[in-house]
């Protein structure tokens, strides 16, 4: 059992370096941090596998696919980046990365602290009549 866990684990560190060299690119548009991205891509696709795969796998395809994106210049309508970002499990690295391509990214706290305030001052004149320069209570 702990073979199992110790290798999703392992797979999961993998995936979050794979993320963390995507979010480099993105932040220094240096093409040796584009080349480190792919090349971890390609070491990703043909983990377990004796020969490599001649066609791009998911991680190699998604590479040349975010890369691309972001030389083109991000935009809050790109849907390969926001799919991208959707996937980030990480909350910290899904805000880094949607930062560092100009995405703007509230927390879901944030949105719930702001929802919650509203809420508030709308129940605030709840339960009162307006009665000319007087506010009664029912």
């Amino acid at each position: 059992m702990t073979t199992v866990t110790d290798l999703r684990d392992w797979r999961e560190r993998q995936i979050r370096e794979w993320l963390l060299l995507l979010l480099r690119y993105a932040i220094s548009h240096d093409a040796a941090d584009q080349n480190a991205a792919f090349s971890f891509a390609d070491e990703l696709d043909s983990a377990g596998v004796w020969w490599r795969p001649r066609s791009p796998s998911f991680f190699r395809r998604t590479s040349q696919e975010v890369c691309a994106a972001i030389r083109s210049g991000a935009t809050p309508t790109n849907a390969i980046l926001r799919k991208h970002i959707a996937r980030i499990d990480n909350p910290r690295l899904k805000q880094a990365f949607a930062a560092a391509v100009g995405f703007q990214m509230a927390s879901n706290l944030q949105q719930q602290s702001t929802q919650h305030r509203t809420r508030k001052r709308a129940a605030l004149w709840r339960g009162l009549t307006y009665q000319g320069s007087r506010v009664t209570q029912l």
